[in-house]
């Protein structure tokens, strides 16, 4: 029978570890969250270099954790289900990203976490099942995302716990006739669309020329979707602004009055749910930062924004026709504003610490 000390000591394992992006921060600030509900915390992997990056990338203090090299040893390879038992059972707490796939876990209290709607779910369906008997919770990041897998998951076992964003980081400023987009241009798992938004900043330019667009993201410098879209834009107000430091990324969510998105454009969430935005945490970003969003109406954005907080829209068109109502309705504009920026901290760190609570 495991001990109180035993029932205090937690694995996180995420097998993106070293890409430290959304998912990456995620997992961390669970591990910061489990840190300071007094658990002694481990994170398989195999080297220390990757959680000081991320100590710097996320601003989260990591000096607590534990890297355990044996646990990612066993966490990545094919050593026996004997092995696994004696090695898991250890742990009061194990935390899982997911990568598609189902683990046996032991501990005492097995969460596994997606943050991709995967369609399907490798490995051998009866076997699965039996894994399925030893998780106590599914961890989704949205609802959009539990939806997708509770076709084959209990939604008993489901908690939904939204990304936690730093609200706190981002302020409204002096306002300018900025619409901003962060979004990465080279995205490996889905497109972000900003060919879209060039095409409805080409329909709003005409009514409203003295509006910029500023398209914000993280690139490799080879990139030839950069490229493409920079030709697209041509001779229109439209600034690129590649690999922002964090300052930076907050003065322009400062200034801007609205935020776009086009992730999931045309894409059926049903047919592939892993090709639209499965939350949307720069939507929130730019919220707390009190510009109102107009994004295209897909995956997780439709869980974030409501009537009186943006737009969701189908496509170019509609983005900006929305955005040109609130350009001629500054009375709207202004209530769209505030209600947006206090809808933004219903997925603030506070309340992704608060609902870490009520799992452990």
């Amino acid at each position: 029978m495991a001990t109180g000390k035993q029932m205090k000591k937690a694995l996180i394992f995420d097998p993106y570890l070293d890409t430290l992006g959304g998912g990456e921060r995620y997992a961390l600030t669970f591990a910061q969250s489990l840190l300071n509900s007094g658990f002694r915390v481990e994170v398989a992997w195999k080297d220390a270099e990757t959680l000081k990056k991320a100590e710097e990338r996320f601003g989260l203090d990591l000096s607590g954790i534990k890297i355990n090299k044996k646990a990612y040893e066993l966490c990545t390879s094919n050593t026996s289900l004997f092995r696994k038992f004696l090695f898991t059972i250890r742990y009061g707490l194990i935390f899982w990203v997911s990568d598609g796939s189902l683990p046996f876990l032991f501990s005492r209290n097995n969460l596994i976490h997606f943050q991709v709607p995967f369609k399907t779910i490798g490995g051998n369906t009866f076997v699965n099942r039996i894994k399925t008997l030893f998780v106590h919770k599914f961890v989704y990041n949205s609802r959009f995302t539990a939806d997708v897998h509770e076709t084959y998951f209990p939604k008993n076992k489901s908690f939904i716990l939204y990304p936690p964003v730093d609200t706190e980081s981002f302020l409204p400023g002096k306002k300018e006739n900025i619409i901003l987009s962060v979004a990465r241009f080279d995205s490996p798992s889905h497109s972000k669309r900003q060919d879209v938004l060039i095409d409805a900043f080409k329909i709003l330019h005409k009514t409203s020329p003295d509006y910029q667009l500023f398209l914000v993201g993280g690139s490799h410098v080879e990139s030839d979707t950069l490229e493409k879209l920079k030709e697209q834009a041509g001779s229109l107000p439209i600034k690129f602004v590649v690999n922002p430091d964090f300052d930076k990324l907050k003065s322009l969510y400062a200034k801007a009055k609205f935020f776009w998105h086009a992730a999931g454009y045309e894409i059926d969430e049903k047919e592939d749910p892993e090709k639209v935005e499965h939350f949307g945490i720069t939507t929130v970003e730019s919220m707390a930062a009190g510009c109102v969003p107009v994004v295209i109406g897909k995956g997780g954005q439709k869980e974030i924004l409501s009537e009186d907080t943006g737009f969701l829209c189908i496509n170019a068109g509609e983005i900006a026709q929305s955005t040109t109502i609130l350009i001629k309705n500054s009375s709207l504009y202004e209530k769209t504003r505030e209600n947006a920026k206090e809808r933004s901290e219903k997925f603030s760190l506070k309340e992704f610490n608060k609902k870490i609570l009520t799992l452990i």
